[in-house]
C-alpha cells in the first residue's frame, strides 16, 4: 500500500511539473508598437516607440528591431535608419519605452504646406517604418503622419502626397468633422480618379467653413490598398487665426492676405 501511494504521489507531483513547465514557456506575443513623434526646439525630433503588453497573465519575450524614416506617402522606399532598438520580456500588464532623437536635416524632407506662426504646431510631415524580431515574434508597421493649417472659410490648404506603387490603387477618405472637407486631387488640381495610376503623385487639400471655429482641429486618414496591402496616411488639419482679406486703393479691389 505504501509502496502505492508513493508512486500517486510522484505521478501528482510530475503532473503538477509539467503544468509549471507549460506555464513559464507560454509567452504573450509582442504586438505593434503605438508610435509617435514631437519637436524638440526647432530641429530636432525626439521619436517614441510605445510597446505594451495587456496579457494579465503571460508575459513577452525580448524582441529587437530598427525604425527607419521615409519621406510623406506610401509605399515608399526606407530613406535612412533612425535607430536600432532592444525590448526586454514585459511582465504581464506592463510596456516600454523606446526614444530617438534625431536632428531635423537627418530626415526627409517635409511637405512644403501652409502654417502661420505656430499653427499648427511645428513637426516633422513624413513616415516610419518599424521592424522588429527575435524570441517573442516579429512584426512590421508603418506610420505616416502630417499637419497643417486652414483658414476657416478660406483657400484649400493642400499636402502633396507620393506613391511608389507598381500597380494600381483604390483609396478612400475617413473623415468625421462637421464643417471640414478634404478631397485627393491629381498634381494639375484636377480630381483624382477611384483608381490611381502607378507611381501617382498628387495634393490631399484640406477647407474648413467660415463656422469651424479657430484653434479646432480635425485628423482624418487617407487611406490606400494596394491588392490586399493596405496603408493609412493620417493627416491633422488645424484652424488657424488667418489675416482678413485687406481692400487696396479706392477702385475696391481685394487682395488675399492668404499664403
Amino acid at each position: 500500500m505504501t509502496k502505492r501511494l508513493m508512486l500517486l504521489y510522484v505521478i501528482v507531483f510530475a503532473g503538477v511539473a509539467l503544468a509549471c513547465s507549460a506555464s513559464v514557456a507560454a509567452a504573450a506575443p509582442v504586438g505593434p508598437p503605438e508610435i509617435s513623434w514631437q519637436m524638440v526646439g526647432t530641429d530636432v525630433v525626439r521619436f517614441q516607440l510605445h510597446f505594451s503588453n495587456p496579457d494579465p497573465v503571460e508575459a513577452t519575450l525580448p524582441v529587437q528591431g530598427e525604425m527607419h524614416s521615409q519621406q510623406f506617402g506610401v509605399f515608399l522606399p526606407d530613406f535612412g535608419l533612425i535607430g536600432s532598438f532592444n525590448v526586454p520580456g514585459m511582465a504581464p500588464s506592463s510596456f516600454f519605452d523606446v526614444f530617438f532623437e534625431v536632428p531635423l536635416p537627418n530626415l526627409p524632407p517635409s511637405p512644403s504646406a501652409f502654417r502661420i506662426g505656430d499653427c499648427p504646431p511645428p513637426t516633422w510631415v513624413g513616415n516610419v517604418d518599424v521592424n522588429w524580431y527575435g524570441p517573442g515574434g516579429a512584426g512590421q508597421v508603418n506610420k505616416h503622419y502630417g499637419n497643417i493649417g486652414v483658414c476657416p472659410g478660406g483657400a484649400a490648404s493642400c499636402l502633396h502626397v507620393i506613391t511608389m506603387c507598381p500597380g494600381n490603387l483604390t483609396w478612400g477618405i475617413v473623415m468625421f468633422c462637421p464643417g471640414w472637407a478634404v478631397t485627393l486631387l491629381n498634381e494639375d488640381h484636377s480630381p483624382a480618379p477611384a483608381i490611381l495610376p502607378p507611381g501617382w503623385t498628387g495634393w490631399a487639400c484640406i477647407t474648413a467653413s467660415a463656422g469651424v471655429p479657430v484653434n479646432s482641429q480635425c485628423c482624418f486618414n487617407l487611406n490606400f490598398l494596394n491588392g490586399a496591402v493596405p496603408a493609412s496616411i493620417n493627416v491633422c488639419a488645424f484652424a488657424c487665426e488667418c489675416p482678413s482679406p485687406t481692400k487696396l486703393g479706392t477702385w475696391g479691389q481685394l487682395k488675399s492676405l492668404y499664403r
